[in-house]
């Protein structure tokens, strides 16, 4: 679990980069066709942190136990 924990959040910290990049530039980031905009990036961004914080919290409910 603690893997996966930062896993996500290294990817979120990446795609917050990319995120703010893309905002302050005003231009959509090219991933896919048609491009991803700030708001698509930074709504992942989010994502990535929440599963990072749920992991966390699981680890140490089991390791209170």
């Amino acid at each position: 679990m603690k893997t996966i924990a930062n896993v996500a959040i290294v990817v979120g910290v990446i795609s917050l980069v990319v995120g703010i990049i893309s905002r302050i530039t005003l231009t959509p980031v090219s991933l896919v066709p048609g491009g991803l905009e700030a708001q698509a990036i930074l709504a992942f961004t989010n994502t990535c942190f929440l599963v990072a914080i749920t992991f966390i919290l699981l680890q140490i409910l089991k390791g209170k136990q």
